[in-house]
């Protein structure tokens, strides 16, 4: 019984501080955009683009590379980030 609370507080905690870092990601760097494409090493075509600004750029590379890794092995990732000016 008491390795299955365990189990639950460590699981609830890794929860906790993965919503909290896209929640930081958006307050600290609003205006940090991150693209990622996949891009075939063999026709230099891109295949798929990955981009987010703020708290939708955490994880952009990992689903990219997640992606290249399903489209086989002549695949590549490349990104680039960049900020955006604030319009007030």
């Amino acid at each position: 019984m008491k390795k299955n609370r365990i189990t639950l507080v460590v699981l609830f905690s890794g929860l906790l501080l993965a919503s909290c870092a896209n929640i930081l990601r958006g307050v600290v760097t609003p205006n940090q955009c991150k693209e990622c494409a996949v891009i075939s090493q063999t026709t230099g075509d891109t295949i798929q683009k990955f981009q987010g600004c703020g708290s939708s750029n955490v994880r952009i590379y990992e689903e990219a590379a997640v992606f290249a890794y399903e489209q086989g092995c002549d695949v590549t990732v490349s990104c680039r980030t960049w900020k955006v000016e604030d319009s007030e």
